[in-house]
């Protein structure tokens, strides 16, 4: 009786590892994790814009009035919304040195990044259009799996901050068309961005970022945007009461 109670004890014992490592297998093949992206290239005005973050490797195609309203929000120095602690928004959370943090659910999937103050959510098999709901600044996110990927269409910003990466801000008609695909083993992952935005782009605009799974026990750090410590707006390059573009008072 005891040798059989000891070999059940150790067949169950075995078999809760066995279904454990099955879960811990799933987990890496699934986008639930704390990713980081890869560093591309910078090339162009993306190299000459000395910003924290992680731009693409192209310009994006933008109409005249678009590339008019960058320089001049360049040369007001409004080079990033976060001189004044303002969220990052979508896409630029998804897309910067800092770290990234993916949970699945049943109905929805929750993107936490480091850099951002505001997390996103990413609403599931749901018809709802991403254009009806209240603007905000992540906008709003509905994704379905289509053939083993996740396509999230992303629209109703504020347009309080530039949602095409390079591109000028004040649009708010931006739409964004996401594809998620886990690549090796579920080692990687890669999001292919395709922008639209009659305002801004004189054609869609695709691109593609690679980003790498962290180890289970990898964890977000906390990041606060502090524009009262002398040194933080310091290292941004501007100064409290100087430098307030009017797009930032609305």
């Amino acid at each position: 009786m005891i040798n059989r109670s000891r070999n059940f004890g150790l067949a169950a014992a075995a078999g809760l590892l066995l279904l454990a490592a099955c879960a811990a297998r799933a987990q890496d093949k699934g986008l639930t994790g704390v990713w980081i992206l890869s560093h591309p290239e910078r090339t162009g005005a993306a190299q000459e814009e000395g910003i924290a973050g992680i731009l693409p490797l192209a310009d994006p195609p933008l109409t005249d009035k678009a590339r008019a309203d960058l320089k001049k929000q360049r040369d007001a120095s409004f080079i990033m919304a976060k001189q004044r602690c303002l969220p990052v928004g979508v896409p630029r959370m998804m897309v910067n040195e800092l770290p990234i943090e993916i949970i699945e659910g049943t109905d929805r999937i929750a993107v936490i990044g480091e850099q951002s103050a505001l997390a996103r959510t990413i609403y599931l098999n749901s018809d709802a259009s991403a254009l009806n709901g209240e603007p905000t600044w992540n906008g709003i996110s509905y994704g379905k799996w289509v053939n083993g990927e996740l396509v999230v269409q992303v629209g109703g910003f504020n347009g309080r901050i530039a949602h095409i990466l390079n591109g000028p801000a004040g649009s708010a008609a931006t739409h964004i068309e996401e594809h998620y695909k886990i690549l090796d083993g579920g080692k990687a992952m890669t999001i292919t961005m395709t922008f639209t935005d009659p305002q801004v782009l004189t054609k869609p605009y695709t691109i593609t970022y690679r980003y790498e799974r962290q180890p289970p026990v990898a964890q977000r750090w906390e990041y606060v945007c502090d524009v009262d410590d002398p040194s933080w707006a310091g290292a941004l390059g501007f100064e409290r009461g100087r430098d307030t573009p009017e797009l930032l008072t609305k």
